[in-house]
């Protein structure tokens, strides 16, 4: 998938919001998307929970289903890989934090 076009978007729209006089005076602005961050994960964290009412127990495994000839092994280092790459761009957030202030 060519992904060229979502980032000339994200682009522009950058270009436009940094035109707007006092933009950085937006504080409420974080407010909204921290309430909608912690909306969403409530709302995940709901579903999921419900889900395991519905089911009466967890029904997965981290090896989950077969698929194609993506052996067991493979899916757990992907699943730790994923886990990885969230642990690295975790620490880039309190460079944004840095910024933000």
């Amino acid at each position: 998938m060519n992904s060229n076009m979502y980032m000339i978007s994200f682009g522009i729209v950058e270009i436009i919001f940094s035109q707007i006089p006092g933009f950085d005076q937006l504080w409420w602005l974080s407010i909204v998307a921290a309430v909608m961050s912690f909306t969403y994960s409530t709302i995940g964290l709901g579903l999921g929970i419900g889900k395991v009412i519905e089911n009466r127990g967890v029904r997965g495994s981290l090896t989950g289903i077969i698929v194609g000839t993506v052996t067991q092994t493979e899916k757990v280092w992907r699943t730790m890989q994923a886990l990885g790459d969230i642990a690295f761009a975790y620490s880039y957030s309190l460079i944004l934090v840095e910024i933000q202030v």
